[in-house]
Parts: C-alpha cells; structure tokens; sequence
C-alpha cells in the first residue's frame, strides 16, 4: 500500500504510532519537538518510541516539559532497524536528525529540523564515483573478501536519497528550513513551528541585555555569536551611551566549546557583563524576567547560500524571550526572521552597527521599547504547545482521512 493510504476501516480506531529518535536521552531541542508528537497523538492514539534506549520519563518532563508517561518504547539501534519497525506502525514519525530511514507505515512523516550541508562540488564528484563503483562490481557475481569492503567504502560515498519519496508528508521547523528541503531534497515541506513553553512571564524589567544560547566555537561552524555581541557591548558602554545598562551571557557548554566560552568571559573582564555557562535553570529565568532587550546574532557574516546550516533554523530561546517581554532584536535571517516581525514586535539588524542604532533608539525612547514589549508577548502565544498540538493533528485528520 502506497505511503498516505490508510485502509477505510482504520480512520475510526486508534492508530498504531511509531516515534523514532536515536538521541532520546540527550534531552535537546530535537526531543523536545519529538517528544512533544508523541504526547499529542498518545491522547487518542497508542504511541511507542523508537530509539537505542528507553527515554527518561521523569527527566523528560522535568528538562522538557513534556509528558512521555502514556508512551511504550521499543529498541531499534539505527535507520535500518528503525525502517523495519515502521512496518508494524499504521504512523511512522522520523524526528531522528539526517536519519535516512525508509518508511514502510500506511502513513509516514519526517520533521526536519534541518537537511544538511550544501553538497560541494567534490562531494557530488564523491557520489558519483561511488554510484559507479558499486554499479560495477554488483556485476560479479561473487566477490573476495578484499572486494567486499571495497565495495562498501564505495557504497558509503554514495548520497542516499531513496527515503525522501516513502513518507506522506514533510515537516519542518520553520520556512527557512522547509526552502531547504525541496531545494536538497526535492520534496515539498510543511511547517509546523516547535513548541515552546514559556516559564517566565513579563514582569518588573531592569536595564539589562541578554543574550542566550549555547557556546559554539566558530571553528566548528554553527555559531551564536557571543564573542561579536560582546564587543558591540563594550563599544556602547565605553562611549558613555549605555550608562546604567548591562549585559548577561548565558548558555550551555561541552567540553569541545570550552575554551571559546572561557574566552568570552576573559574577555567581559572590567565591563557590566556577567557571563553564565551552564547556569541552573532559576538564574535562566531570573535573566528572562528581568531583560528588557534580547539580542540573537546566530547568521552573522555567514553565507546563507553555501552554508545554511550556521543559521538559526528556527530560535526557541527568541520565543522565550518575547514571552517574557524582552524585546527581541534578531539578526534578520534564517528562523528568527520569521518568529519577529520587524517593527511590529521586534526588530532586525543585519550588521552590528545596525544593531548598536536600534539599541540606542530603543533605550533613550521607553514608551517605543514598551510597545514593542508587549506585542512581542502576544507574538510568543503563536508558538505555543496548544498552537503545535491543533496543527499536527489537522495533519493527522487529513492524512488518515485522505
């Protein structure tokens, strides 16, 4: 039966749902947008997940927010173990980043959170160079040992794409990505915006500027910015117009990005900037309620064309800072180009004199900043798990139906 048709008789029963994620028990942003599919449709619907190991319930809740106590699971340790279960599933959900699973469920969908790098040339060359080499010695019709691993280094060069036309539907994390799906994909994207739950609501601001997200090394390509912003900072409070005004710098790291974070802080020594790595949630929250400006760089100087993967694909801390009203000034690209609407609930700068301009205005004009403030919160209720839920089971209604 072709992927999308469901047998009459089924639309009125529970369905069966498989939800497959490999990094289950890493408790990020993936898991939470995973995670949440499988509360939803575990309401009405029998819901197993599918990963190496069984998720923590009680952590996922607590990290997360989201409830995975109604879910089965069942272990499958890669793509090809996560295709083969697909088959016992009347739904199949691929949340498993750059996964290559092929679907083999009635009804099959695959959130991107972001299809990869843009193939180089010599990448292309490489793919092709092992197309026709296991085209050649498939034509043996029983090969030694030493051609048998040739053979599959071979097989390893090759860009796989046959999973791309098995699932039903395709959705992505924001238009930016979903763009991005149909371009290195050729498949059209649907998109259905994460979840974000806000824990912080407006409340008494204070001159303070955040800026929230992990700590990348820009070596390793993907990065928030951090270092940039901090300069910018510097430039404003050392002119003498930002008197009063400071700055916090809060994030996650591993031990990779380590010295890059570290290199932050060396160098926030002697202005009003207080640099937090891997703070506990209540100083998050703290930060957010008191902020009345959140600046997000992720994009900066980057090329969008040759390497789309080093913006932000969607921003879930930019909906966390509008919520709490913060209002949010965003390097006008990629994901946060869409959650803020430039004028209207935010604002967006394309370079970091840019962003020093719209700081300044909004700092000498409080009645501006407060407009702003407010909208932004109204903006962030788009975004919510209930906004999230009505989407995906339209989805679902439709597929089944259909």
């Amino acid at each position: 039966m072709a992927a999308g048709m469901m047998p009459s008789d089924t639309v009125a029963r529970r369905l069966s749902v498989g939800v497959y994620d490999l990094y289950w028990s890493t408790l990020g942003g993936g898991e939470q947008v995973d995670g949440s599919i499988a509360q939803v449709l575990a309401r009405d619907h029998d819901v197993t997940l599918l990963g190496p190991h069984e998720p923590d319930v009680d952590a996922t809740m607590r990290r997360l927010g989201v409830d995975l106590s109604a879910c089965g699971h069942t272990r499958v340790v890669d793509d090809a173990e996560a295709s083969e279960a697909s088959r016992d599933f009347d739904v199949f959900v691929n949340g498993t980043y750059l996964s290559k699973a092929i679907n083999h469920a009635p009804v099959g969908y695959y959130y991107v959170h972001f299809p990869g790098e843009v193939p180089t040339r010599s990448d292309h060359l490489r793919s092709r160079l092992g197309v026709a080499g296991v085209k050649a010695l498939s034509l043996a019709p029983r090969l030694p040992q030493r051609l048998t691993e040739v053979q599959a280094a071979f097989d390893r060069r090759v860009t796989r794409v046959e999973f791309v036309p098995t699932y039903t539907r395709y959705l992505s994390n924001s238009q930016f990505t979903a763009s991005w799906v149909e371009r290195l994909w050729g498949h059209p994207s649907d998109v259905l915006y994460p979840p974000v739950r806000p824990s912080v609501r407006p409340g008494d601001k204070e001159p303070l500027i955040l800026v929230l997200g992990r700590f990348f090394d820009p070596s390793f390509g993907h990065s928030k910015k951090q270092h940039e912003m901090l300069a910018t900072f510097r430039d404003l409070v050392r002119s003498g117009r930002l008197d009063g005004w400071r700055m916090a710098i809060v994030g996650g790291c591993d031990g990779a990005n380590r010295d890059y974070a570290l290199e932050v802080k060396r160098e926030a020594r002697g202005l009003p900037v207080e640099v937090y790595v891997n703070a506990p949630g209540a100083v998050v929250e703290r930060l957010l309620g008191e902020a009345s400006l959140y600046w997000h760089g992720a994009g900066l100087g980057e090329d969008a064309e040759r390497h789309p993967e080093r913006f932000e694909h969607f921003g879930i801390s930019v909906v966390e800072a509008m919520a709490a009203g913060a209002v949010p000034l965003v390097f006008g690209a990629a994901g946060p180009a869409e959650i803020v609407q430039d004028g209207q609930n935010g604002r967006h700068w394309d370079t970091l004199e840019g962003l020093a301009r719209i700081t300044l205005e909004l700092v000498a004009h409080d009645g501006r900043r407060d407009e702003l403030a407010a909208a932004a919160v109204q903006r962030a209720a788009d975004f919510s798990a209930a906004a999230f839920a009505g989407r995906l089971t339209d989805f679902v209604s439709s597929d089944v139906d259909g």
